[in-house]
């Protein structure tokens, strides 16, 4: 199930968000961006969604504040203002995905969240690709060293040191290749 964590100073706009989809996903609502904080460290949230305007803090100053320690998140900013400059300050500064009106429409936001888990479960598959990537690299390279070792200062390799680097070419484009 999708975790959204949902931050509105309108209570009755969380417990709308609540009911409309509690049996869709795993909702987390605040109207304090200190418990919105407290959320994203105790739950793996999944998809943000936040008001932009808030007497405390905007959307994107919230989105700004967390974005160096919960950088995984999906953004979404939320708003019943039709603020041009909200919503490029949201888009450059605050890393915001999508920029949804006030008032939301239920089946549209359902489609967008959903989509915004997706994209986040692309980019967490494509962190673990690159993590297995590098430390095939990091073999790749020692293997590759051991080669060099074996050919320096040579004019002419023996029949068992050609064997060797033979079997330490094919390892390494095995793990180049995997």
């Amino acid at each position: 199930m999708i975790n959204v964590l949902y931050l509105d100073d309108e209570a009755h706009n969380l417990t709308a968000f609540r009911a409309a989809f509690r049996r869709d996903f795993q909702v987390h609502v605040t109207t304090e961006p200190t418990d919105a904080v407290r959320i994203l460290r105790e739950h793996p949230i999944e998809v943000i969604i936040s008001d932009q305007k808030m007497p405390k803090l905007s959307g994107v100053e919230f989105f700004e504040l967390i974005a160096p320690d919960y950088p995984d998140p999906v953004r979404m900013l939320l708003t019943g203002h039709a603020d041009i400059d909200a919503v490029i300050d949201a888009i450059n500064k605050g890393q915001i995905y999508k920029y949804i009106a006030k008032p939301w429409n239920e089946s549209e936001l359902r489609d967008l969240v959903t989509e915004a888990s997706q994209l986040y479960h692309d980019r967490q598959a494509i962190v673990l690709r690159g993590e297995d990537l590098q430390q095939r690299m990091s073999k790749a390279e020692q293997e590759a060293v051991k080669i060099q070792s074996l050919t320096a200062d040579k004019t002419a390799l023996t029949a068992e040191e050609t064997a060797r680097v033979f079997d330490l070419a094919n390892a390494i484009q095995r793990l180049l290749q995997a």
